[in-house]
This record gives C-alpha cells, sequence and structure tokens, in this order.
C-alpha cells in the first residue's frame, strides 16, 4: 500500500521528523551512508521490541528506522538527523545520488531539500523556495498554479496597502504531495505507522559513532537493553 508524500507529516507524531530517502539504494546501503556498521541492521520486530524495553528512544543512540519502496530506501532519524556533525567522513557515499531530505524539528518550519544525481536541485522552507533554485523550476512553477505559493495575503487592517501584505504559506501536505510527486517518491503510509513507536514495520539501525572524538566508547551503546 502506498499513500505518496503529502500525509508524512503526519509519522512524526505532531512532534517533528527528521527523513532522509535516497534513489536506487537498499536499506542496508542507506543505514550505512547514515552512519551504521555494515551487518547492523535489525528486523522490524527486534527493534520495536528494543526501543519498548528502553521505554522510547531518548536513552538509545541516534536510531534510523528504515525501509524501501518504489526503487527508494528512506529512514526516519532520531538525533540532529540533517544538523549531525558527525559524518563528514560519510560525505563521499552520497556523490552522484539523488536524494531527499525533510527536517522538521517541531519547532521551526519544515526544510524540504532535494538532490538530484549529486547537485543541489531545490528547496523549500516557510512559503519560500531557496533563491538557488532556477528561476523556471517545474516544481515550483505546478506549486505556483495549485497551491498559490508565493502569492500575498492581505492585512484585513489595510486590504488595499499591498505594503502590508503577508507571504502565504502553503499547507505542508499540499507541498509535501507535489514535491513527492514530482521527485516520485511515495511511501507506504500503513508500512510506517508511527516510526519510533513500537506500531511500525520499518527496520532499524543505530547510526550514532561508537567511539567518541575523545577515544572514549559511545556510553550510550553499553545500555541498549537486550529484549
Amino acid at each position: 500500500m502506498s499513500d505518496g508524500f503529502g500525509w508524512i507529516a503526519e509519522a512524526g507524531g505532531g512532534g517533528g521528523l527528521q527523513l532522509v530517502a535516497a534513489r536506487g539504494v537498499g536499506v542496508e546501503q542507506l543505514a550505512v551512508m547514515l552512519g551504521a556498521e555494515p551487518g547492523t541492521v535489525m528486523d522490524a520486530a527486534t527493534c520495536n521490541a528494543v526501543v519498548a524495553a528502553a521505554g522510547g528512544t531518548t536513552r538509545l543512540p541516534d536510531l534510523a528506522r528504515l525501509g524501501s519502496h518504489g526503487g527508494w530506501a528512506y529512514a526516519f532519524e532520531t538525533g540532529g538527523g540533517l544538523f549531525r556533525t558527525d559524518r563528514g567522513h560519510l560525505n563521499h557515499l552520497w556523490e552522484g545520488r539523488t536524494y531527499v531530505r525533510v527536517s522538521d524539528t517541531g519547532t521551526d518550519p519544515p526544510l524540504v531539500t532535494a538532490m538530484v544525481d549529486g547537485a543541489w536541485d531545490w528547496q523549500y522552507c516557510d512559503g519560500s523556495v531557496h533563491e538557488r533554485a532556477r528561476a523556471d523550476h517545474p516544481l515550483t512553477a505546478r506549486m505556483t498554479a495549485e497551491i498559490g505559493l508565493g502569492s500575498a495575503v492581505p492585512d484585513p487592517d489595510f486590504p488595499d496597502d499591498p505594503d502590508e501584505c503577508s507571504l502565504f504559506v502553503p499547507d505542508m501536505a499540499d507541498v509535501y504531495r507535489l514535491f513527492g510527486a514530482y521527485y516520485g517518491l511515495s511511501l507506504p503510509r500503513r508500512t510506517i505507522g508511527q516510526p519510533f513507536h513500537t506500531d511500525t514495520a520499518l527496520r532499524g539501525a543505530f547510526t550514532a559513532p561508537r567511539t567518541l572524538p575523545d577515544g572514549q566508547p559511545h556510553p550510550a551503546y553499553a545500555t541498549i537493553p537486550r529484549p
């Protein structure tokens, strides 16, 4: 079952989400690209049991819940996701690839980014497309025509004054829907569920480095429960 991409904000359960999806790679490969040790991807039942035994993900090392659909592998991440600074040594694994990222902290407006064949292609945040995107980008044009991207909202106190207008911010469900349609990304809602609870069919892998910069073992790995 696949439900497009417009529903994806709901996967965070209201608390935001960090999502990355890469085209043409498998789940095991994506896990390594995110920092997991090769061969450490858990099946869904095992990972769900670990999360349940730990009482959630807060005390676990950074965790990716992984799946694949329609030629894409995807991962929902705990921890910093896009903002992690310890993965520079993995940059070469992403070279030449097509991938997308959604970063929604739950407090700041979501940031949606697409890379195509290793080159930056498009980015959106809070009603605006990044100025690096070419002016005639087809996705920008479609959002402008269909969901009002770039339009103005008159101030009700000064409806005839264009200087008092504010930028219209489309609903994120519409942004995600058109974004997924353009890049050919559709994710299965029933499989994913809420990825950091125990009702998901996604596999799991710990992606935090096992050794800290000072050479000491990462303490969170020593306390992972063994259900």
